[in-house]
């Protein structure tokens, strides 16, 4: 993973983070994401929607 990636990781808000690194990194599914964090399945989905979304408006526009 690039130094790129880690720090717009590190940009996202908190709750963000979190299923980010739970999916892609500890590679929880959905469900364990959801006990983890406290909340339904829809929300994870939710939350990861968002997350890729912001990092793509990230990294894009550190690319320039």
């Amino acid at each position: 993973m690039t130094r790129q990636v880690n720090a717009a990781i590190d940009q996202l808000p908190p709750e963000h983070q979190e299923v980010i690194r739970l999916r892609f990194f500890e590679e929880a599914s959905l469900p364990e994401i959801a006990a983890l964090v406290g909340c339904p399945v829809g929300t994870v989905k939710s939350r990861l929607t968002r997350a890729r979304q912001l990092l793509r408006r990230q990294l894009r526009e550190a690319r320039g």
